[in-house]
Order: C-alpha cells, then structure tokens, then sequence
C-alpha cells in the first residue's frame, strides 16, 4: 500500500478542539453574565439620575409659579404619564413642574414605559418618585418591592 501525503487535521483531533473550545466558552461565559447585569444597572441608574436632573430643571423653570414654602412630589408609573403634586395638597406651581418635567423627558405626549429598562430591577419597577423638598433638596426613591436602587439625592 501506498502512503499518501495527506496534510490535514483528523476527525478525532478535530473534536477534541471543539470540545476544548465548548469548555472554555461555557467558564468564560458563567463569568462575564454578572458583569453584563451591573453595566444593565448601572445604565437605570443613569436614567433614574437623569429624571432627578430633569426634576430639579423642571423646578428651576416654574420658580416664578411655585410656592417656595411646599414640597412637591414628580410621581412616574409605568403606563402613565408622570404626574406632579403639592404638600401640602393645593399650592401652586404642580402643574407648572409637571408640565416642564414632561417635557424634558419626552414624556408630554406619551406615557412611560418601564420595560425600556434593561436590568431585571429595572423592570421591576413599579413607581418612581421625586420628591423635591422647599429647600431645595432632591430625592429620587424608587418603589420596585426588591430594594436594588439607592434614593438618589442632589
């Protein structure tokens, strides 16, 4: 018989690649899932600040029509559009945040979606709310039942 010159890999090596491969995919894999999870909660954690942001705007541009002596309260739940309220209840300027805090967000026409969070706390959220103080302080609290978001202050 005689021996060809056949330059090339077996069936047998090539296996034993892909299954080295398989392996190595699998333990980098269960390695990098956590980290993607934070960077997704990190990125909430962003827009939960940017609402904190926009509610201290929104406070700055109707401080002609408010009542400095009130706190008010920027209300967001999913399915609706974000609301503002006075305490106590009745003093002027909620309507004048609301609407500024509406706009800034994008949110004037349309009601907020929560499922455009991409963390799993993210889309447990139920409701958010900005609680601006007569002095002047922010707080950002968020309602999810889990408690995976820290009150955000300004």
């Amino acid at each position: 018989m005689k021996k060809l010159n056949n330059k090339g890999f077996s069936l047998v090596e090539l296996i034993i690649v892909i299954a080295i491969m398989a392996i190595l995919v699998g333990v980098v894999g269960t390695q990098v899932i956590p980290y993607l999870e934070n960077s997704r909660k990190a990125k909430d954690q962003q827009v939960l600040s940017s609402w904190n942001t926009a509610g201290m705007s929104a406070y700055s541009n109707a401080a002609a029509k408010i009542d400095a002596t009130a706190n008010y309260v920027i209300t967001i739940v999913p399915g609706s559009q974000p609301t503002c309220a006075s305490d106590p209840a009745g003093k002027a300027g909620a309507a004048e945040i609301q609407n500024y805090f509406r706009q800034l967000t994008g949110t004037d026409t349309a009601a907020y979606d929560f499922s455009k969070m991409e963390s799993k706390a993210g889309k447990a959220i139920t409701k958010v709310e900005i609680k601006i103080n007569a002095n002047g302080s922010i707080v950002t609290e968020t309602e999810t039942g889990t408690g995976f978001f820290d009150p955000i202050e300004n």
